[in-house]
């Protein structure tokens, strides 16, 4: 007898076959194909279920079931329903049904034959909206796949359909700092990172609005995309019926550890990166941070994905992540390069405390700003309120030229270079940028400074004022005078 029943790899539940026969022996059961202790327990709940709902376990016969594919170490809650419906099929008790492909079996079992449906079924098995599951009492109202339902061993024959059922989940933009009053400067930060999803390193004082704008960028983001929600919605299994959706804002605390921000263990699990996929991956204080973790990101920042290998398992993780780091760069956080100390510790204590943050890692952030104190009756603020305006209208105008779809950020160098006026790109990114990096900013950069005044080709006061955003401050950073 075979059948279909699901284990458990890393956050899914895949799909395994479990045969099952009977060969002359004491009556036991054996499991071949690497069962971990969970399976291995369920040998008693099977044996007590059966015989307590009147069928008869199978006497001087040992039970042999294969779980396929034979190699890798396997765990699942569910596959006891799987083995015992097996059983009973194989012995004639029972009806054998004709099995489908894309018909699984799965659900747990009580001493006396009560069948359950495991909590991970619903959220964690990803299939298409044909596929069936017999399984137990419900523990999930919404489930995207049918599912036929007992609530006791003896009743599989006579099974309760289930029709599929969708959470609802409404998408609803966060109202953070919207209310609030930026300067023009600020203002353009915001509009370029949300607009372009551009990484976004801040630096200067305690008290300069750093942590307001990483705040405020969640709330400026596009809507996500219907294939984009379907991505949050795998990654954040916890959301309910009714919840609010929105882009997902990590902001995992300084004392994270490597394994907590970047993932891994054994099997390998997603880290804070990953669970920010499509979201915003908030650094507040990143030279707090332990410098693994800084130079963890460096990857992920770029590849907008991570490979981790651990022992002899494999995994590739989203991290299609926009990071926005914030951070001091003296113990006093009042020292900004380039302005008039007034830091109470000396210059090589603030160097050497900056010293933390690494050249390659700086380079990993397209933009660089530094923040400095609002003065009293600054004219010309903006509201949070209007920069989402504008930030519309140019979504608008993207979506009518064909590429409301990808970001700037996430744009080969090739198709932007094409998109420059070829005098103000001789003249003007002629200059040694530094890297490669620092030269594929300024052009991305340039790009969204042109959405932002919907022009099609980019002019040379975009590249001049690309140049002013994404390497004078990293020059900045580097003189220290």
């Amino acid at each position: 007898m075979k059948l279909k029943s699901l284990v458990r790899e890393n956050n899914s539940l895949v799909p395994v076959e479990v045969e099952v026969t009977l060969l002359p022996g004491l009556p036991t059961i054996q499991f071949l194909g690497l069962p971990d202790q969970i399976i291995k327990e369920s040998i008693h709940r099977i044996k007590s279920a059966i015989r307590q709902q009147d069928f008869d376990f199978p006497k001087a016969q040992q039970v042999f079931v294969n779980i396929r594919p034979n190699h890798l170490k396997k765990s699942s809650r569910g596959i006891e329903l799987a083995v015992a419906a097996g059983i009973l099929w194989e012995t004639g008790q029972m009806p054998a049904p004709s099995l489908q492909n894309n018909f699984y079996i799965y659900g747990e079992l009580g001493l006396m034959g009560e069948v359950f449906e495991p909590e991970d079924l619903a959220s964690d098995f990803e299939t298409d909206e044909n596929t069936q599951v017999l399984t137990g009492t419900l523990s999930s109202v919404c489930c995207p796949f049918a599912r036929r339902v007992v609530t006791e061993l003896k009743q599989i024959p006579q099974a309760r359909f289930h029709e599929p059922e969708m959470k609802s989940l409404k998408v609803q933009r966060p109202q953070e700092g919207l209310s609030l009053k930026f300067s023009e400067e600020h203002a353009q930060i915001l509009s370029l990172a949300a607009l372009g999803g551009h990484s976004l390193l801040l630096a200067g004082p305690s008290g300069s609005g750093k942590s307001t704008i990483a705040k405020t960028l969640a709330s400026l983001m596009a809507e996500p995309r219907p294939e984009e929600i379907l991505e949050i919605k795998k990654i954040h299994k916890d959301l309910h019926e009714g919840d609010d959706l929105w882009r997902p804002v990590i902001n995992p605390h300084h004392s994270s550890t490597p394994l907590a921000l970047i993932g891994g263990g054994v099997p390998p699990r997603p880290g804070e990166i990953s669970r920010a996929h499509r979201g915003l991956l908030i650094l507040d204080e990143l030279l707090e941070f332990d410098g693994k973790v800084q130079e963890g990101l460096r990857e992920p920042m770029e590849e907008g994905a991570l490979r981790l290998s651990r022992g002899s398992r494999a995994v590739r993780f989203p991290a299609m992540a926009q990071v926005i780091s914030t951070t001091n760069l003296c113990p006093c956080g009042d020292f900004t390069p380039g302005c008039r100390p007034q830091c109470r510790f000396s210059i090589t204590r603030c160097k050497s405390y900056s010293q933390k943050l690494s050249g390659p890692l700086v380079d990993r952030f397209e933009i660089l700003f530094f923040t400095e104190k609002r003065k009293r009756g600054e004219e010309n603020l903006v509201t949070g309120h209007e920069i989402l305006e504008d930030l519309e209208t140019s979504r608008a105008w993207l979506r009518e030229q064909g590429r409301g779809d990808v970001l700037n950020s996430r744009r080969p160098v090739e198709e932007l270079e094409a998109e420059v006026d070829s005098f103000y790109f001789k003249h003007l990114m002629n200059k040694d940028l530094g890297s490669q990096r620092r030269y594929q900013a300024t052009l991305r950069v340039a790009r969204t400074l042109a959405d932002l005044d919907k022009v099609e080709i980019v002019q040379g006061r975009h590249i001049d004022e690309a140049l002013r955003i994404t390497w004078v401050p990293f020059e900045r950073l580097k003189r220290w005078d």
